[in-house]
């Protein structure tokens, strides 16, 4: 066993933009527990994928896509989201799979975007 291996850990390594969201794809994607500590890079920019109007992203985790929140519940758009910075967080686990989400706490709150 790799003795820096740290299973919290998940890279972007692709980004599929929808009609309405754009899905990542991350690196160990499957047995994420409810309230699994979260750690997120991305290695993919998200303007290379995103050119119109911002839109929110959504994770495969567990075969399900769940939506990306910040620490007040409000959906992270795409232009939100720096590549090769660590975001951290956990996922939750709702009721059904549809009430499931990833929240991130380090997310840049809206004022920090403000001209």
């Amino acid at each position: 066993m790799n003795c820096c291996y740290n299973p919290y850990f998940h890279k972007v390594t692709a980004l599929t933009a929808g009609a309405d969201s754009v899905e990542m794809t991350i690196t160990n994607p499957t047995n994420i527990s409810n309230l699994d500590y979260f750690e997120l890079v991305l290695c993919v920019n998200p303007d290379t994928v995103v050119t119109g109007e911002p839109l929110p992203f959504t994770i495969n985790i567990n075969g399900t896509a769940v939506p990306l929140v910040n620490k007040y519940a409000l959906p992270i758009n795409t232009n939100r989201l720096q590549p090769r910075k660590r975001y951290f967080g956990a996922y939750v686990e709702g009721a059904t799979a549809a009430d499931s989400y990833v929240i991130l706490w380090n997310t840049p709150d809206c004022a920090q975007f403000a001209a």
